[in-house]
């Protein structure tokens, strides 16, 4: 079952994850830096280092063109406006990273993902000062029809049911969310029964919505 928390402290200890991939040696031997810090994380020591690296464990989603898919990973043109801009290299981390489909939300393989298509990616702020930069993706949404608003990944700050028998649904980052009571949602890859209510603090879930961030579709992640 995927973690997110642990993914995404996997991704901000870069050399260690890395280094177990057999393709990313030089990566594991690159000093990392936090995208908006000047400081190394490899130059921060002590417990206040350590503290000052679960400060900066959010997820950021990124997105721009595909310039190449191989090795294991995939690099793109970061137009985001969020984290180093331009050229970056995304790792794919088996056991670690999901690929998944934007219109079903089911698992994609490196091989289905085109160069020149949009991706959408969310990474740990921690990455190489290689050029370019390099860090390891815990979630890349591909296969994204044109016009089309790609799921985004959430996690629940509160969900409140309405008495229309609607929910609002904020997330931690503070956005807010309609979602109607007939609203789909299903289960990442189990066959368990979920709805609505399970949708509690603290879970994660993908998020299909409109332009008015009205929920069309759900998936959420166990715990």
């Amino acid at each position: 079952m995927y973690k997110f928390k642990r993914a995404m402290f996997t991704a901000v200890c870069t050399a260690g994850v890395l280094a177990a991939a057999g393709a990313m040696t030089a990566l594991a031997q690159s000093p990392t830096v936090v995208a908006g810090s000047q400081t190394a994380v490899s130059d921060i020591a002590g417990p206040a280092g350590a503290g000052q690296q679960e400060q900066v464990m959010e997820s950021i989603r990124i997105w721009g063109p595909v310039l190449g898919v191989e090795n294991g990973s995939i690099r793109i043109d970061n137009q985001s406006g969020a984290s180093f801009e331009g050229e970056m290299v995304l790792h794919i981390a088996e056991g670690e990273t999901l690929v998944l489909d934007a219109v079903d939300g089911f698992p994609m393989s490196l091989s289905d993902i085109q160069v020149g298509e949009t991706v959408y990616a969310y990474i740990g702020p921690a990455m190489t000062m290689s050029l370019p930069p390099q860090t390891t993706a815990t979630m890349v949404v591909a296969g994204v029809p044109a016009d089309f608003k790609a799921p985004e990944l959430v996690t629940v700050d509160s969900m409140t049911w309405n008495e229309d028998t609607s929910w609002t649904l904020v997330s931690t980052d503070g956005t807010t969310y309609h979602i109607p009571g007939e609203t789909p949602i299903v289960p990442y890859r189990t066959r368990q029964f979920v709805s609505l209510a399970d949708v509690t603090e603290g879970r994660q879930l993908l998020v299909w919505s409109d332009a008015d961030n009205n929920g069309t579709k759900l998936v959420l992640f166990n715990e």
